[in-house]
């Protein structure tokens, strides 16, 4: 397995397949990745969710009734819950019921399988959801706050100099607001998206040792905070339309003291790849 290819700022998955790959902006921003790591955990895991979309999209792409079908499915299954949930008495308790029947379903998914299977990703490939770019996006931002999680519950034998900043963003991350139950009740399609998709996705492919950290709870804690507090990555574009490419979205917990209301407490510069916040008054 190659670890990393210092002319193309990529890390590879393995020596054989160089289309799985992490690419980064500049070789002190890969070493920097690389250094942050633990066991290569972090590495492994966002490569893993890399082989498996593209996986999706190429099942997709070589079987076009087998595409059709799964979205007519797919859609359906989205009108259904929907209905439901315009019409439960308790929008709250619903949304939290079908959280826990995610979990139930992915259980007894997983339970009918053999220990040994249950470690072939080619027998895992079937029970995953095909999922879109928006789905894979937000696993990839899970996947990075499981991390600093688990980086957090390990970090006693290990002397990575960020563990103490890490921990204390970690430690504020858990004070942002959710904002889940709003965001469902306006766009009622992503309760399927959350629970149906990307949780069984997480709950049937993440490496064992992340897998602790995939219940309901913590899932769609990371989740509603995000909704609340991310912030776009967009392309730098000095065109006259201000057409801008959007890239992701990232999360930085101590950012979230900064309002964001229509009287802001700051500005913020671009500088190259670098944005520069700047207060216009003490907080």
């Amino acid at each position: 397995m190659s670890r990393k290819n210092k002319q193309n700022n990529s890390t590879y998955a393995s020596a054989s397949d160089c289309s799985i790959a992490l690419y980064f902006c500049s070789q002190p921003c890969m070493d920097k990745f690389i250094a942050l790591d633990i066991d290569d955990l972090y590495r492994e895991s966002l490569l893993n969710v890399e082989s498996l979309f593209i996986k999706g999209l190429n099942q997709c792409q070589y079987d076009l009734e087998r595409k059709k079908q799964q979205e007519e499915a797919e859609t359906e299954a989205e009108l259904k819950l929907e209905n439901e949930l315009k019409q439960a008495k308790d929008i709250e308790v619903f949304i939290s019921q079908k959280w826990q029947e995610a979990e139930i379903n992915c259980q007894l998914q997983l339970s009918k399988l053999k220990p040994k299977q249950r470690k072939s990703f080619n027998n895992l490939i079937y029970l995953i959801p095909k999922i879109n770019e928006n789905e894979y996006i937000e696993i990839k931002y899970i996947i990075g706050i499981l991390f600093q999680m688990y980086k957090h519950d390990n970090c006693e034998n290990n002397k990575l100099s960020s563990v103490s900043l890490s921990s204390v963003e970690l430690q504020i991350f858990q004070l942002l607001q959710s904002n889940d139950i709003e965001k469902i009740c306006k766009y009622p399609y992503l309760l399927y998206s959350y629970t149906n998709k990307i949780y069984k996705f997480l709950k049937i492919s993440t490496l064992e040792k992340l897998q602790s950290y995939i219940i309901p709870s913590i899932i769609r804690s990371i989740i509603g905070k995000k909704l609340t507090n991310a912030y776009g990555i967009w392309s730098i574009d000095d065109e006259p339309d201000g057409n801008k490419e959007f890239f992701g979205y990232s999360l930085y917990p101590s950012a979230s003291f900064f309002n964001h209301s229509c009287n802001p407490n700051l500005i913020n510069i671009e500088k190259g790849a670098k944005i520069i916040f700047k207060l216009l008054k003490n907080i």
